[in-house]
């Protein structure tokens, strides 16, 4: 579509707003008015990298790549740490609030199947929460066994976690592969403190999770 621009003493104009006759935003050579666009292709130089160029380029997304990598994996190693410890440090404040809240035994304990918890087992292989089931719940548990409410999985990264026990009588630290809350939320022997550590040994970091003889935790680091 042509506009005519007639001006007095002048003949008249025929100029092309905008695009070309054949084709939009493309001509084969420069249009009357050709705002924003360039003779032939918009927005865009008739020209491709140099070698030199595309060298120059590559190299510098070497050297970011390379700054990166280490720094990204610190990140997810330490994500990956902090996220273990926030998961177990739950669980714990789940048993306990459940032994609170049902009036019964609740723990935490070692798993490596999620169904039931595993003597001597390997913390980093997983671990559930359970309650003991009472006389006459409505559930229709059996009394006296040991009921599943969460199960978490097996640790990433090839971190550790093992748990301890120390008699504050003795001073004596030993292994443990369950942890249980009394009704009142403290354990049930009051000699006892308890400790689990999660350990990354790639960064040689550990989060440590105390536990007071009346079940309450704090959280502290240090090396593997």
């Amino acid at each position: 579509m042509r506009n005519e621009i007639h001006k007095p003493g002048r003949a008249i104009q025929k100029v092309h707003p905008f695009i070309c006759l054949n084709m939009p935003f493309v001509c084969s050579k420069k249009s009357a008015i050709s705002p924003f666009i360039s003779w032939n292709i918009p927005f865009v130089r008739n020209r491709g990298l140099t070698m030199v160029e595309l060298i120059i380029v590559l190299t510098v997304a070497g050297i970011l790549a390379a700054l990166a990598g280490p720094s990204m994996q610190k990140f997810v190693s330490s994500n990956r740490l902090t996220t273990q410890v926030n998961d177990l440090l739950a669980d714990i404040s789940l048993a306990r609030s459940e032994a609170i809240k049902r009036n019964v035994n609740a723990g935490i304990c070692a798993s490596t199947s999620g169904t039931g918890c595993t003597v001597s087992g390997n913390w980093a292989s997983g671990w559930l929460v359970y309650y003991v089931c009472p006389t006459g719940d409505p559930s229709g548990c059996t009394a006296g066994n040991n009921v599943v409410m969460k199960a978490h999985e097996a640790l990433t990264g090839n971190n550790t976690l093992s748990g301890t026990r120390t008699d504050t009588g003795t001073n004596t630290t030993s292994s443990i592969d369950t942890m249980t809350f009394s009704k009142s939320g403290a354990f049930s022997s009051q000699t006892y403190t308890y400790k689990f550590t999660v350990c990354d040994p790639k960064r040689n970091q550990t989060r440590m999770i105390d536990i007071t003889v009346v079940g309450q935790t704090s959280v502290s680091s240090g090396t593997c």
